[in-house]
């Protein structure tokens, strides 16, 4: 019966990896590890999981911060329940047992996905939809932004967005999905500013799948009100210039963001980039009557902190 290992890092995409019957999978820091978790709290050699004739068990390799199963530190142990929750050092993990057509729907599904963002991106191109491309090219709002974030949004399993442009020294909202202007304007912002601002001042994608765990994000009041579960903020860049981010967020329980998802998500995000210029889209665009500029938002959750 194959194995499913989904890791949680602090401040990082999840990492889900299959285990198939009959094999082993060596977790730690060091790079010949089948598993590796670059984590200070995770040794070279942290613990191995095994499956052989006794089943499904799990090894610590003498982990200078040990091996937990359902909160309790072990040296050996078996996994023979369905699921439950492990722990290496302080990097939280879901382990489950999995009949084998149960492992196949999950990899037809990561198939899917990659058709997925492949129909967003030929969406971007404007070029004509493939047989499977119904839901990604289903009528609408032709306006580039505007399929930019619905594409993040859909590849991140999220409900809602925004996505921000750079003009001069500002950033202005220039799309937003199941966001009115009110709810992006001054302190009814319930999203994560600081995830937009770290997003923008380190250029790196910022992704978090357990807010309420995550000690820079769940103190937050924006982050508290809102009921956020997980969010993920990408930036937009091309040639060293930053052009604008894409955030997005959900508040009910889904699917982890992994680091298969962050994957296609940056694939779609450079092509997006791209396209912005490409199109003349970036510069072209203009501004609303009243354009909602982001300073204002980041002046008034300072105030509201």
């Amino acid at each position: 019966m194959p194995a499913r290992l989904i890791v949680y890092p602090p401040e990082a995409a999840a990492i889900s990896r299959w285990i198939p019957a009959g094999s082993h999978l060596r977790i730690g820091r060091d790079p010949a590890c089948e598993l590796r978790i670059d984590h200070p709290s995770i040794s070279r050699l942290h613990a191995e999981l095994i499956h052989d004739a006794e089943g499904w068990r799990l090894v610590d390799l003498g982990s200078k911060n040990g091996t937990h199963v359902d909160g309790l530190q072990v040296a050996h142990a078996g996994l023979d329940r369905s699921e439950g929750w492990l722990r290496f050092g302080d990097v939280l993990c879901e382990f489950s047992l999995h009949e084998d057509a149960e492992a196949e729907v999950w990899q037809a599904r990561e198939r899917e996905r990659r058709a997925l963002s492949a129909a967003w991106t030929r969406r971007l191109e404007g070029a004509p939809p493939a047989d499977d491309d119904a839901q990604a090219a289903a009528p609408g709002d032709a306006d580039l932004a505007g399929d930019i974030l619905r594409g993040v949004v859909e590849l991140a399993g999220c409900s809602r967005g925004f996505l921000l442009l750079a003009q001069g020294e500002d950033f202005l909202v220039q799309a937003s999905l199941s966001l009115e202007r009110d709810d992006l304007n001054a302190r009814a912002f319930s999203g994560s500013v600081g995830a937009v601002q770290r997003c923008l001042h380190e250029r790196q994608p910022v992704v978090v799948n357990w807010i309420d765990d995550d000690p820079w994000l769940s103190q937050r009041s924006s982050v508290v009100t809102g009921g956020l579960q997980s969010l993920v903020c990408l930036p937009l860049l091309h040639a060293g210039r930053t052009l604008g981010a894409v955030y997005a967020d959900r508040r009910g329980a889904g699917e982890a963001i992994s680091q298969f998802d962050m994957e296609l998500l940056a694939a779609f995000a450079d092509s997006a980039a791209l396209w912005l210029l490409a199109q003349r889209a970036f510069d072209a665009l203009e501004p609303a009557a009243a354009p909602l500029r982001w300073t204002r938002i980041l002046g008034a959750q300072a105030t509201s902190s």
